[in-house]
Formats: C-alpha cells, structure tokens, sequence
C-alpha cells in the first residue's frame, strides 16, 4: 500500500474516532492533526439509524486491554475472532503504528456495520488514550455517518485532556495523493462536544459546543458554551470566562480554508450574525474586565459583499489598572464603563464604505461619535491592503460631554487654586490665539464652535468635512497648509450647542 493511501486511511480514523482520543481531537491545541488529500464521495443523505437499534445483536467480543507500550513500533496486533467487520476496517484505517484494544465489542446490525465498544484504549508510541464507550455506524475509509465517543481522557502537550461525549453526524474527509484536504473540502452535518476539561501549565473548559451543517457553499453555524480558561501568564490577567459565542449563516470551510491561503473570503447571500456573551476577564482573584455582549450582524446582498452591518458591544467595563488607575481616581471614576455601537454599509461594485454613527458613549463621561464616507474600496484591494485608490466623500466626528470635560476643569482648578471660570478663560484664549492665525478666517466657525464648548456655554460640539468632490491621499498630499485653501478643500465647518 503507497505511503499516500496509508496516509489518507489513517486519516479518517483519525478524524472520526481513534485519532481524535490520540491527540485530543486538536481540542488542546490550535493546530490541527495532519489529514488525508483530496476528495470524492459525498455526504450522506439518509439519516443513519440510531445508535444502539439492534438488528440481529451479535454476541459480544471480549478483548483484554493491552499496557503503555514503550516509545518503540507496535508490535503486530492480534485481531480477536468473530471481531464486527467496522472494528477490524478501524484498525486498517489506524495504521501499523496504532494499536487498538477493547474491553468488549458488539455488532447491534446484522453486517457488523454499527458496533459499540467498552473499555477502549488505543496506543501509540508516547501515546495513550482511553475511551469508556464508542459507537460506529457507517464507517468509510473517507468518513462515517455516525460516531459517539463518550469518557475519553488522553495526554497532549503536557496536559490532561478529558471529554465528556463527542458526536460526529455526516462527516467526510476527502483522501489521495496530494496532501491534507482543505477546510472546505471537509464535509460534516453536525458536531455536538460536551464536557471537555484541559488541565495543564493552562487550564481549559467547555461546557458545550456544536457545529451545523459544515458544508461548502452553504450557511453554517458554530456555537459554543460555558468557556472558562485559568493560569494564564499574563500581566493584569489569569482567568477567563465566557458564557457564549456563536457565528451563524457562515460558510464554516470556506471561511477557514481562504484564510489559511489568505486568499478572500467567500460571502454568501443572506443574513449572518456573530454573538458574545458574558464575557469576564479577571487576576489574581480580582476583575479587570466585562463585557456584557457582542452583536455582529450582515445583511449580504451579492456574491461580493455588498450590504449592510450593524456593530454593538453593551455592558463594558474596565476596572481601574496600575497604568490608569490613578488617572480615573483624580476624576472621580470607580471604572470605565460603556457602550460601542455602530452601523455601516458597503457597495462593492463602486467600493463605497459608510460607517454612520460609530458612537463610544462612556457612562457619567461623555458620547464620542464619529462617521465617514469612502469609495474605491472594492474588495479586491482591501484585500490587499492597497488604499491608493481610496477617496474621502465626508466625514464628522462629535463629543457630547456628559461631566468629563467639567470635572478635568474642577480637578485643574483645584490644583491651581483659582476659580474654574477664570480657568476656563484662559484656557479660550489659547485656544482663539491658535486658531486666529493670519488668512485664518475660513476657519472662524470652527474656533466659535470650539470656545462656546470650553468657555462652557455648550456641552456638545460637531466638526464635519464636506469636501466639494471625493479627495483621494495623493490630492490631499498637493493643499497648501493655509486654513483658507483646506476650508476650500475640504468644506470644514463646526457647530456647537
């Protein structure tokens, strides 16, 4: 058998059942256990039977587990007599270097096609993985159409990894010459893991997590439950917590397989949303962060990407930290505290991007809006990170001060000793003395705008720019730096009230 085929057999195995308890289903680490090459079949269309139906149960076989076997090649495996038929194809697909035992093996169908096995442990060199029940239904050298893995626990990188139960339903992985399949040449219906618990130098739990419909093309979903990371070796930060994420209406490979050929990112017509909950950051036994939740969402009107988003993050919250605690105790701020919401829009055939009402309101602080409009941001260039083209339509940016600006000039006045009204004239002459400069006068809205706001006879101020036509980088490069000709240009104006 070519190096190849061996390859891409093991592969299956690995991905479905067995290679997942030898290397903790790529679950305690990022990088993903090498796969099998390219594709063919495709994803089953009937529904397997349920797990455990029995057809014609056959007698169970009874196989002793076998001890760690030192870090050397495994010495050939003994096959036990009247062994179900999806067994001994598992042990094909496992390869020479994997050994698999059991406590007792039983065929619930009368091909030996769907099995159940007890007391499982598969061992290879400097590996060992145990797994108190496995059920198989439809295994194929390119996948199967049911597999439940429940009590698996094995070492990884240092760290102890257990799981609960694992269910792969529908899951194909293409094979053959050529390398591991890319992301969205995987197939799979739905995965449901629950219980896993990493512990090591980090520890690591999920409570639940699942995936949808991973199918090229088509919109997916991926959720995942009661997140909660500990000894992290980081400043200010040991543990995390998050109670949800979740991403629907995505196409799962090919998202994955195009940034990992950096490469675009394929947009499928229709409603997608990306969703945080709960999530807290704490050290030492003390909090530094919340956010309450994020909210994502897309409106995609064509194969490009144009349509509309929405952004919200509710419920933030930043304690006080060495670098800045100092700073929000003179103000008079236990924490920050906030929200961040945004809309925006995007026409990829002209590649205009509107970000409208990009609005950071920090509690008992202030509002900080901000908005623009661009074109000749087509998807193509934003990929490759070239803005040469890129023109500014318009442009506004706001502050609604809430108390920040009135206690910096209580805090100011007190350290000075004088009264804040004579501070806050002295702080308008400065002010009028930069911006009354010689051929200043276009700029004379701007500077009534910005004294009215420090002199406190306003608490909100907007500066926009309005550009008689789209101004790209290299125009703007050739203004003359006059206030009268970047008033020209760029159509500044300023109110407040």
């Amino acid at each position: 058998m070519s190096a190849s085929r061996r390859t891409g057999r093991r592969t299956i195995a690995l991905a479905t059942v067995a290679g997942l308890a030898l290397t903790g289903g790529a679950l305690a680490q990022s990088k993903p256990a090498p796969l099998g090459a390219p594709a063919r079949p495709s994803l089953p269309t009937a529904k397997p039977p349920p797990l455990g139906a029995p057809m014609a149960p056959q007698g169970p076989v009874t196989q002793a587990p076998s001890p760690t076997p030192a870090p050397s090649l495994a010495a050939p495996q003994v096959i036990p007599p009247n062994e179900p038929a999806a067994v001994t194809r598992l042990r094909g697909l496992l390869g020479r270097e994997v050994t698999l035992t059991y406590a007792s093996a039983q065929a619930t169908d009368a091909t030996g096609e769907q099995v159940r096995l007890t007391g499982v442990v598969l061992t290879r060199p400097g590996k060992r993985a145990t797994i108190e029940e496995v059920q198989i239904s439809g295994l194929r050298e390119d996948g199967v159409a049911e597999a439940v893995l429940r009590g698996l626990e094995t070492q990884e990188s240092g760290s102890q990894v257990r799981m609960g139960m694992l269910r792969l339903a529908g899951l194909t992985v293409p094979r053959g010459a050529g390398g591991p399949p890319q992301p969205d040449q995987v197939r799979l219906q739905s995965m449901r893991l629950e219980n896993l618990r990493i512990t090591g130098p980090a520890n690591v739990a999920v409570g639940l997590a699942t995936v949808e419909n991973w199918l090229p093309g088509q919109p997916g979903a991926v959720s995942v439950q009661d997140i909660s990371v500990s000894g992290i070796n980081q400043v200010f930060v040991d543990t995390v917590r998050l109670a949800r994420i979740a991403f629907n209406g995505i196409d799962i490979g090919g998202m994955l397989g195009a940034l990992m050929r950096q490469e675009r990112v394929p947009n499928l017509t229709g409603h997608a949303t990306a969703e945080l909950d709960g999530l807290e950051v704490s050290g030492g036994g003390r909090p530094v962060a919340r956010l309450q939740e994020v909210r994502l969402a897309a409106d995609i009107t064509d194969g490009q990407g144009s349509g509309n988003g929405t952004l919200a993050l509710r419920g933030i919250r930043v304690e006080p930290l060495p670098f800045f605690g100092d700073w929000l105790s003179r103000f008079g701020y236990p924490a920050i505290e906030g929200d961040i919401t945004a809309q925006t829009s995007h026409d990829a055939t002209t590649g205009r991007v509107e970000v409208r009402d990009f609005t950071i309101a920090a509690r008992d602080a202030g509002t900080l809006t901000f908005s623009i409009s661009l074109d000749g941001l087509t998807q193509e260039r934003v990929q490759a990170l070239d803005y040469s083209q890129a023109r500014l339509i318009g442009a506004a940016i706001g502050w609604a001060d809430a108390s920040l600006y009135q206690r910096f000039i209580a805090m100011q006045a007190r350290q000075a000793g004088v009264p804040e009204d004579q501070l806050r004239q002295q702080f308008a002459g400065m002010a009028a003395g930069a911006l009354s400069q010689p051929d200043a006068t276009a700029l004379e809205p701007i500077r009534d705008a910005v004294l009215q706001f420090i002199r406190g006879q306003a608490t909100v101020v907007d500066i926009r720019v309005n550009p008689p036509k789209p101004i790209g980088a290299a125009e703007m490069e050739h203004v003359p730096p006059n206030p009268a000709a970047m008033q020209q240009v760029l159509g500044l104006t300023a109110t407040a009230r």
